[in-house]
């Protein structure tokens, strides 16, 4: 593996939004936010698709994400969707043309 850091990424493919503590030295604190029903439209996805860096608080650097030199978008998918928000992305057509009303439990 010596030598092979220019060969591997250091970051994930899925987009993951961090709900962080008031103190930074608190990390316990922090987890992944769930996208809820207003935070699933068009318009999120288009920007989560749209991000091409990635910036490293710690590190205080900016890595750009790219393949063979050809700059491409950092994230193929984000992560923690609520129930209500994945209905969003379904019904509105931001996946592929999907009815949602399927999925519903049958009214007894």
């Amino acid at each position: 593996m010596h030598d092979s850091d220019r060969e591997l990424e250091r970051r994930t493919i899925t987009y993951t939004e961090w709900n962080q503590s008031a103190s930074n030295m608190d990390k316990n604190s922090w987890h992944p936010m769930t996208f809820s029903y207003a935070d699933a439209g068009p318009e999120k996805i288009k920007r989560i698709k749209d991000i091409d860096n990635v910036y490293y608080d710690t590190e205080y650097r900016t890595e750009w994400c790219h393949n063979n030199s050809t700059l491409v978008p950092c994230f193929l998918f984000a992560r923690k969707f609520s129930q209500g928000a994945a209905m969003h992305l379904l019904s509105g057509g931001v996946i592929s043309q999907f009815d949602a009303s399927a999925l519903m439990d049958p009214t007894p």
